[in-house]
């Protein structure tokens, strides 16, 4: 595919996080396809976003650097909604362009909740709906275009995200099933632990992995058949997934101003070798192929949960072999880079060399 394309960035590494590793990894797995221009904002050295005045003179910089621009763009793609303007900045050098921009979820979602901030950012992206009306927009979910749609943003394309593949190798289950992201009310761990622990298996513990921020959430915590680890990554994490009985995301439904925009601990969990059982809302939905890389429960019942995760105890062992086997090569196969790749140069106008 011969195209000079234009990737501008605000969530680059070192920094960690969802949009973080869907840059670098598509933009990795892109360059080997078309000419790829790269404006990117590094994150800070401790893992942590750039400060607010890197934000603030990023923006500044790529508004002077793309208004001097010569016009030799073929793609304009903007990584997240937040900063359509710079998109629409460049297109005005190179006015045959087409615009293309990444929505994640996080950075549509925050129009929807209370206070005069999310008020402003609405109007923002509506704004941007209208001057950018013929631009496409990758969505990472079902959910996610949904909630485009609802700010003005026509069709767009769902393209899910990625997990990186783990290496893998039978071996039975730990009484312990798994929990990993952050301890908020709406990632329903304490929800969990309150209505599904109590009538799980006697022996069975719940391991937490993740950082608290709320402290309900940590009150929960406080009881001798849950083992808090705080913020595990890496091969540590991996092994974690692979030996627990089932990794749990238990997403709850209780907040209309929450959105999982696709959920990638799930999707990491079952490239690790993990049992996934995983709440039916949101872009979890796209994140999980239900009875193939693992299993989508109703939301806020716990009988089903408790049901699930009494089923998988009884499994023996060639069957939960089997299905990890199934599961990993499924999760491998489409929720790869390669694939997003693909379907992002689709999005573009061409295919794959």
């Amino acid at each position: 595919m011969n195209k000079n394309v234009l990737f501008i960035t605000r969530k680059w590494p070192p920094a960690v996080g969802g949009m973080e590793t869907y840059c670098a990894e598509l933009v990795a797995a892109l360059k080997s396809q078309i000419n790829l221009s790269l404006e990117a904002l590094p994150g800070r050295k401790n893992g942590a976003p750039p400060t607010m005045f890197a934000l603030i003179s990023f923006g500044l910089r790529s508004l002077t650097g793309l208004a001097g621009a010569q016009p030799k763009y073929d793609i304009i793609h903007a990584a997240d909604m937040a900063i359509w303007p710079l998109a629409l900045l460049a297109s005005m050098r190179a006015p045959d362009a087409k615009i293309v921009l990444s929505a994640h979820g996080t950075d549509v979602a925050f129009a929807n909740r209370r206070g005069i901030l999310p008020l402003l950012y609405r109007f923002y992206l509506q704004l941007g709906a209208k001057l950018l009306r013929k631009s496409t927009v990758l969505a990472n979910s079902r959910a996610t275009a949904s909630l485009l749609e609802r700010h003005g943003f026509d069709h767009p394309e769902v393209i899910p995200l990625a997990a990186q593949p783990t290496p893998t190798s039978p071996q039975s289950p730990k009484p312990y099933v798994l929990f990993v992201g952050r301890l908020t009310k709406q990632k329903g761990c304490r929800w969990f632990i309150e209505n599904v622990l109590p009538d799980l298996p006697d022996g069975l513990s719940l391991r937490v992995v993740g950082p608290i921020v709320d402290s309900l959430e940590e009150s929960a915590l406080a009881t001798s058949r849950v083992v808090y680890h705080g913020p595990v990554r890496g091969e540590e994490l991996a092994q974690l997934r692979r030996n627990a009985l089932a990794v749990i995301v238990p997403n709850i439904d209780s907040d209309p101003t929450y959105f999982e925009g696709f959920g990638l601990a799930a999707t990491e969990a079952s490239a690790a070798g993990g049992v996934v059982l995983a709440a039916d809302v949101f872009g979890l939905r796209d994140a999980i192929i239900d009875g193939r890389t693992g299993y989508l429960l109703p939301a806020g019942e716990p009988e089903a949960w408790v049901r699930k995760v009494r089923a998988i105890t009884n499994w023996t062992q060639d069957e939960r072999e089997q299905f990890i086997a199934s599961s990993v090569n499924k999760t491998a196969e489409f929720f790869s880079w390669p694939r997003v790749a693909r379907d992002t140069l689709a999005a573009y106008g061409g295919h794959v060399r």
